[in-house]
């Protein structure tokens, strides 16, 4: 066959038709970008023009508060009374040899100069009187003053009397540069900008307050390079930038306008509310243009720099996809079954792969109809062999979408509440409804999920899904959670959520692993999440020891010896982070020893019916640490009522053992000593006093005594040693060691256990 798709590049080859296609999708944005840049090109000198409008209003703003505020802090001088007496003195100095006020003004004037953001060179007062000033270096004559240290031919000294005949209050004068000469040297001081002021109501005295022009321009202009001066309302400069720098009048100025273009300057300008000054900035219009150049210069750049690299990535990528699909239709030619070339398309290469296409889809179409419902049963049967022993309804499981797939379990048991069954409503329904919901929620995001229900309170949805993040299913599980929160009163759902599989090989393990994560449900009114088989807690064993101390405290007759007892164990158990089936299993080892307790003192018969004691099957039905409260209470309290009803129906002989340890419990007691008042044998004591009381007497002795001990340590005024002596333990070590035996811990710990309680109390 000849070859089909030449290697030269023509109009109806794929690589023809996509790279004109490229190069026409280049032309379009080259010059879209063109038109863009023509436009921003404007925005760009708007916004320069803007911006030049800011700095003025910047550069306003911040000259005319400088002035209000030199203004303010000066006159405000003269609100303070010392102020004022020592100017009065300082107005006649000779006639009232008033020279010690002279360092009073100078240390309220260092105060001015000295602030570094006011910027006043100097601050100079001019007395009429006596023709002379002060300033921040002294005093000195007027003559000096103005023709050696601050010398300016804008303003010599007959500038200055003048000044005191003028009806003027504030008033800030043009700028100029002052000398100083001393000694035949002529020292620079700057371009300084005088502000006079006059306070009221005085005609022989003001104040000249020495302005930094420079650094005021510094610090208030947004650009330093720009030329900027400052025309007082009669339109005479006030400050200029540069000597020579031509000056508009004020009439080249429309109030309306904030700017204006006039030869090769733009004129930025405004008028300041305060001071009446206008003040002009001026901006060269070649640097403006000079900027809209660089940007232009930089855009077409840009433009002609991706226009060669889309060009070139145009071709490559052509000639990457045109590659491998020439070696498709060489396959394809490969496969010749004799049937007529089709007519040729637009493109050539597509039109033969679509014949080859369909000649394939044929030749399928019955072999994909034969198969179709086998493939439907295979699915549906390799769940059933793995769930074989699981109740279900085959018509209920959905197909599976690749046995090979990674996949996810979530097993969830519910915990139906008593306020659940108020609603008649049957919890095999319940569950259905449960797992239709989890079934709908879980396929929101999983199209592949299966949800069964395993149990009558257990459903169990299998995941698949090739996501291997360690958050995959938090969305769903996060939703279900809430979902079932809302309905906490009427039943409790903990949820087990299993690691990724690699593939449906390992469901029987993991589906044993979701089982025993389940049980790892806490003793907590609330739904819970499980993520995997957590380590499991220490166990918890039922001692010989806690046998023993429980039925020390049930021989004891005290229900709240027993609490106690009981408390402590379970306090235990929750800082161990036990599951509630670790609480379940203390649970029916404390009922069990209940039992044997009753059966050494024959009165397992008198206990009374089933109803009379919860039961352990019972114990299935608790959820939190109130019921299982409740459920310790009703096994227990019938108990120790039973036992105290036959300690208090026993013989004489017990009754004055039980009463004599109570009255002398401090005292060194024997079991010999006992026998000696009864005047009887201490074997015969000990033996009949067991058969009675179910308990030896040195077990029933050292149990009272600790009791009474912990009622003592309550008192927090008495050491151990106090304490022991109390109940009858001379020596301290052997009451601590006795303690911890039957509390568990030593009289120390316990003090401290309950010292917040005892305190508060």
């Amino acid at each position: 066959m000849a070859e089909f798709v030449p290697r030269s590049i023509k109009p109806k080859s794929l690589f023809g038709k996509m790279l004109t296609g490229f190069l026409a999708v280049i032309v379009l944005l080259v010059a879209f970008n063109f038109v863009t840049s023509v436009y921003l090109k404007n925005k760009i000198h708007d916004e320069i023009v803007k911006y030049n409008e800011l700095s003025i209003n910047h550069t306003v703003e911040g000259y005319e508060n400088h002035f209000r505020l030199s203004k303010n802090i000066v006159l405000g001088l003269n609100q303070n009374d010392r102020w004022m007496t020592n100017l009065n003195i300082l107005r006649k100095v000779k006639e009232n040899n008033g020279y010690a006020s002279i360092e009073d003004i100078r240390s309220e004037l260092k105060a001015l100069y000295s602030n570094p953001f006011l910027q006043f060179e100097n601050v100079i007062i001019y007395f009429r009187n006596d023709a002379y000033v002060v300033e921040k270096d002294g005093t000195s004559s007027a003559e000096d003053m103005f023709g050696k240290f601050y010398r300016s031919g804008d303003y010599p000294l007959s500038f200055w009397n003048r000044q005191f005949d003028e009806r003027i209050g504030f008033r800030v004068l043009p700028a100029s540069r002052f000398t100083e000469k001393s000694a035949g040297v002529e020292t620079d001081k700057g371009l300084l900008l005088p502000m006079l002021m006059k306070p009221m109501p005085y005609n022989d005295m003001y104040m000249i307050v020495m302005l930094d022009a420079q650094k005021l321009f510094q610090i208030h202009n947004i650009s330093s390079d720009q030329h900027f001066y400052i025309l007082d309302p009669d339109g005479r400069p006030i400050y200029t930038t540069t000597p020579d720098m031509p000056i508009e009048p004020l009439s080249a100025f429309d109030p309306a306008k904030s700017s204006v273009m006039k030869g090769h300057y733009y004129y930025f300008f405004r008028k300041g509310p305060e001071t009446g000054f206008t003040y002009v900035s001026m901006v060269p219009a070649e640097s403006i243009s000079l900027q809209l150049v660089r940007l232009n210069t930089i855009l077409i750049s840009l433009l002609a720099a991706a226009a060669l690299v889309s060009i070139a990535a145009s071709v490559l990528f052509s000639r990457s996809l045109h590659t491998p699909l020439r070696k498709i239709i060489d396959s394809l030619q490969a496969w010749d079954t004799g049937e007529p070339q089709p007519k040729h398309g637009p493109i050539r290469e597509f039109d033969l792969i679509g014949h080859k296409v369909d000649q394939m889809m044929q030749t399928n179409k019955s072999i994909t109809q034969d198969l179709a419902h086998k493939t439907s049963l295979l699915r549906k049967y390799a769940l059933t062999n793995k769930l074989k022993n699981i109740h279900m309804n085959l018509a209920e499981l959905r197909e599976m979408a690749d046995n090979n797939m990674p996949f996810m379990i979530l097993l969830f048991e519910i915990h139906f509440k008593e306020k659940y069954a108020e609603l008649s409503i049957d919890q095999e329904k319940g569950t259905y409804y449960i797992r239709e919901c989890i079934d709908s929620v879980l396929l929101r995001s999983y199209e592949e999920s299966v949800t069964f229900q395993m149990e009558r309170n257990l459903v169990l949805s299998l995941i698949f899904t090739a996501d291997t993040g360690p958050d995959s299913v938090s969305q769903p599980i996060d939703y279900l959670k809430n979902m079932f929160d809302v309905e906490h009163d009427l039943y409790l759902v903990t949820m087990a959520v299993s690691p990724l599989y690699p593939a449906a090989s390992a469901f029987t393990e993991a589906y044993e692993e979701m089982t025993q994560a389940i049980k790892q449900r806490r003793l907590l009114d609330e739904t819970q999440v499980i993520r995997g088989v957590q380590p499991a807690p220490e166990p918890y064993p039922f001692t010989v020891l806690m046998e023993e101390e429980l039925h020390t405290r049930l021989m004891s007759g005290r229900e709240e010896a027993v609490g106690e007892w009981i408390a402590k164990h379970v306090e235990q158990l929750g800082r161990r982070g036990a599951s509630i089936e670790a609480y379940r299993q203390f649970a029916k080892e404390v009922a069990l020893q209940t039992d044997k307790t009753l059966q050494k003192l024959n009165l397992h018969g008198q206990r009374g019916g089933a109803s009379a004691q919860p039961s352990l099957c019972g114990l299935s039905a608790v959820y939190s640490a109130e019921q299982l409260k409740q459920w310790f209470a009703a096994l227990l309290q019938p108990a120790v009522q039973l036992i105290r009803r036959h300690t208090e129906d026993q013989d004489p002989i017990t009754r004055f053992v039980i009463d004599y340890l109570d009255a002398h419990l401090h005292e060194d007691i024997t079991l010999d000593l006992m026998a000696d008042k009864l005047k009887i044998t201490p074997g015969y004591l000990s033996t009949y006093f067991k058969e009675k009381t179910g308990m030896n007497f040195s077990d029933y002795l050292n149990d009272l005594r600790i009791q009474r001990a912990k009622l003592l340590l309550d008192n927090l005024e008495l050491k151990i040693q106090d304490v022991a002596a109390h109940v009858g333990y001379q020596n301290a070590n052997s009451f601590i060691r006795m303690f911890k035996r039957y509390s568990g811990i030593t009289p120390g710990e316990y003090r401290k256990k309950y010292a917040s309680r005892l305190t508060a109390e």
